[in-house]
């Protein structure tokens, strides 16, 4: 990390004794300004009734936690997410706005589909399925559930995640949004294994799912050492960003006997996620990736297990400015559909009978 120059700094130091200090983390003056107001307008919410002498000291100790890395949600305590309000603490991941940005789209093809095949995805009777899985703090499910509970009658979205402090953390996202009470019959988060529990997943959802999602561990340890911030290699848990290499296995997608290759470590979930997806007979299945080579590997996984196979980059609902044309990926003769602006994030299967071209 290059050392951060004498100029910028007694810049920084003249706005605010307290602004090198945030900015040795975010290393962009902008970036620290921003930081420093919301650092300071937590302090002036949770300590209105203290003397400013107070206020100061404690934000200084948050200013020196920012300093060495600490993630800014951890220290906040929070993080927007939609029109949600997500708790953070440490050892759970903390949601990024590129997840919050391909939900808010899948609730919009949700909400279209059940708009133009009213009767064949969720109904008074039968509700819509909806399983998130590796669910983390929560988010992904509670959005979809905030987005979704105007339209569907009946939801039963099920977050499912192996760390405990993360379900502990979902659950108490619930509360915290203050989401109606029906929310508490229509969202549960519960422990499971994706790798290893699939028995008990298919059981758990009588062998049928309408939406998969899935933020999954999908770093490589290189990666992970080489690639990824010092915030996100000291604070972030890394059980929910570098899949654990005793897990890999050769899993045969759709009952095919033959010999599969060895995958990567990092593409491990996928191979379980596809797996899901054809058992549980799903008409939607979201996951998030790496990068553009990532997201290549996982759709030629998916090739000939679904209608139709999607890429989502970070903003699906966003066009290059001045082009309204459909960008396109190829992979042998496949031709998939990329869709929205930013970088790959999300490779995406649907049912062309529920789904509009």
């Amino acid at each position: 990390m290059p050392r951060l120059s004498h100029a910028l700094l007694r810049r920084a130091y003249n706005i605010s004794p307290l602004l090198p200090l945030v900015l040795r983390e975010t290393r962009s003056l902008s970036s620290a300004i921003n930081e420093l107001r919301w650092l300071r307008e937590h302090v002036d919410k949770t300590m209105s009734h203290r003397v400013p002498s107070q206020k100061w000291r404690t934000l200084l100790k948050l200013c020196q936690r920012r300093a060495i890395g600490e993630p800014l949600q951890y220290i906040l305590g929070t993080q927007p997410f939609g029109e949600l309000e997500i708790q953070c603490q440490p050892g759970v991941l903390i949601p990024r706005p590129e997840t919050e940005a391909y939900t808010t789209h899948l609730a919009k093809l949700l909400i279209k589909a059940r708009r133009s095949f009213h009767q064949t995805l969720g109904n008074e009777q039968n509700p819509l399925k909806i399983v998130d899985f590796c669910s983390g703090t929560g988010c992904i499910s509670l959005l979809l559930y905030s987005l979704l509970t105007k339209v569907y009658p009946r939801l039963e979205i099920v977050g499912l995640d192996i760390s405990k402090k993360a379900l502990d953390l979902s659950i108490q996202n619930v509360r915290f949004n203050d989401l109606k009470r029906s929310a508490q019959q229509s969202v549960r988060f519960e422990f499971s294994d994706v790798l290893g529990d699939e028995e008990k997943i298919l059981d758990k959802f009588q062998g049928v799912c309408d939406v998969i999602v899935s933020n999954p561990p999908y770093i490589s340890e290189d990666g992970f050492n080489k690639e990824t911030t010092r915030s996100v290699r000291n604070w972030e848990p890394k059980l929910a960003l570098v899949p654990n290499a005793s897990r890999r296995e050769t899993i045969h997608f759709n009952g095919d006997s033959g010999n599969s290759p060895l995958i990567k470590v990092e593409d491990v979930f996928y191979y379980r996620l596809l797996r899901f997806y054809f058992l549980l007979k799903s008409k939607i299945l979201v996951m998030e990736v790496g990068d553009e080579a990532q997201a290549k590997r996982v759709a030629q996984m998916a090739i000939g297990s679904s209608d139709r196979i999607e890429i989502w980059r970070d903003w699906p609902d966003q066009h290059e400015s001045g082009s309204e044309s459909a960008e396109y990926m190829f992979l042998g003769n496949y031709e998939i559909v990329v869709k929205g602006t930013g970088m790959v994030r999300a490779v995406v299967l649907l049912s062309n009978q529920h789904f509009e071209l």
